[in-house]
């Protein structure tokens, strides 16, 4: 077995590790160390340092929250990318097992060689560890649930005393309940996850595209109604607004020119078998209403497509680049809030986007309501509205997260609470303090395991989302 890789404060190899976040603003939070899994004895071995030198730890698989709070300043960053970095497939149990490094692309590889699927994210280039821990919404959440409820049965999970223990249902339950939807706030250190899979089918895929003005309204009740409509299994709808300008990655003019358009763009996404099936799950988009035909600037039928395809898309969405910085802002609806008070609400975070490489994006997961019994993921899942706020000028910073927090404090009266991945815990966040991520009693429980298995408080993410009493 190789030894640990230790990366130390103020060499090469540390300043290029700490380029490997997405996001590229720069912040004051350096760590004294980096430590370089490769096995889960090495992530013991990390939090064994990190007690012996009286600091506290984060813990990064893919590094892909704009926030970055696995970065402790003056403690320990335990790198977990190359930890169990495969997914294997047991063809007795149609299980896969995999570690927290795995992209969301290479996962989608492994799982097609063998003929099976489970509801990896949207994104490519995400780590499924903080992809899983943070509650996962996965493809066709609307009708599947979230990955990290309905999917994954078991964790291999370092905790703070560097014990490497298995957690699920039946075993350290109280672990694995609170790994499920504790994102960046969980006590351990995942390094292995196990799934139950289905056979693979296609991805098909339909759009729309409208230019915005006046009928934002008119535009998201269609979206709505047409979504309502469509059978929750094996569909999904996101529907995003842009600036034509987005996908010219290459432009250093981060400014939207005056007679751009505003786009409104509507994704919806079918799994089957053949393209009847698909055509058949998505009939329900077939007529457009009297009121939107004239925003209309393409319509895209029902096809086929590829995995790299869709994931192409993403990566024109959120392109990586040396001087790319990126913020996210986000509310789960409530749905108790009347459609039109929702639209209202949510009409700046979507519209009033801050600059041309800024997109609006709204998930719809339709109304599922989590067994808070089973799972510190607890909040209601509606609708996921998020801003995506990018620029490369550090000096548009505070322009940009003025605009954001005006627009947040409106969606966040309709809002139930906020994805817990996006959770900003920094000095610069936007969004207000006492928003919740779980539900109150959840969180209690939640303080309750991490006094059991943390009381050293080593893992420094949770001290922001729960109480310290």
């Amino acid at each position: 077995m190789d030894p640990t890789i230790v990366l130390r404060r103020g060499t090469t190899p540390y300043n290029n590790n700490l380029k490997l976040y997405f996001n590229q603003e720069q912040n004051d939070r350096f760590p004294a160390e980096i430590h370089v899994a490769k096995w889960a004895d090495d992530v013991t071995g990390a939090l064994k340092r990190a007690q012996e030198l009286k600091v506290q730890v984060g813990v990064r698989s893919g590094g892909h929250l704009p926030s970055k709070p696995s970065l402790v300043h003056d403690g320990i960053l335990i790198d977990v990318a190359s930890v169990n970095r495969d997914l294997a497939y047991d063809a007795q149990t149609h299980e896969v097992s995999f570690g927290p490094g795995v992209r969301v692309h290479e996962a989608c590889k492994a799982l097609d060689r063998v003929g099976r699927f489970f509801p990896f994210g949207h994104a490519p280039d995400v780590a499924l560890g903080g992809f899983c821990l943070a509650g996962g919404q996965g493809f066709f959440m609307r009708g599947w649930g979230a990955t990290i409820t309905e999917w994954i049965v078991k964790m291999e999970i370092v905790v703070s005393d560097g014990r490497i223990l298995e957690a699920s249902r039946t075993q350290n339950p109280d672990l694995f309940w609170a790994a499920r939807g504790g994102g960046q706030a969980f006590f351990g250190v995942v390094t292995r996850f196990w799934s139950r899979t289905i056979p693979k089918r296609n991805l098909f895929g339909r759009s729309f595209t409208f230019e915005v003005r006046d009928r934002f309204q008119d535009l998201l009740e269609f979206a709505f109604d047409r979504n309502d409509a469509t059978p929750r299994c094996f569909t999904e709808t996101a529907v995003c607004t842009l600036y034509p300008q987005l996908f010219d990655d290459q432009s250093q003019d981060e400014n939207i020119p005056a007679n751009s358009p505003l786009l409104l763009s509507i994704h919806l996404s079918a799994y089957a078998d053949r393209l009847i099936e698909a055509e058949t799950l998505l009939t329900a988009w077939n007529q457009l209403p009297d009121n939107i035909k004239g925003c209309l600037i393409e319509a895209r039928p029902t096809s086929q497509l590829s995995w790299d395809e869709f994931f192409e898309l993403q990566h024109r969405m959120n392109p990586k680049s040396p001087d790319q910085k990126w913020g996210i802002n986000s509310i789960l609806s409530d749905p108790k809030v009347s459609r039109q008070e929702l639209v209202e609400s949510i009409k700046p975070a979507m519209c009033n986007l801050p600059t041309r490489s800024s997109y609006g994006c709204i998930y719809m997961a339709d109304t599922i309501t989590p067994d808070e019994s089973d799972a510190v993921f607890s909040l209601p899942q509606q609708y996921y509205i998020s801003t995506f706020s990018g620029w490369k000028d550090p000096a548009r910073k505070a322009e940009i997260l003025k605009v954001m927090e005006a627009s947040y404090k409106k969606a966040e009266l309709v809002s139930c609470g906020m994805y817990v991945a996006d959770f900003d815990q920094t000095s610069s966040c936007v969004q207000s303090r006492d928003i919740k991520v779980w539900t109150d009693s959840a969180r209690a429980r939640f303080s309750q395991i991490r006094a059991k298995w943390d009381s050293q408080k080593l893992f420094a993410g949770s001290h922001a989302l729960i109480s310290e009493n």
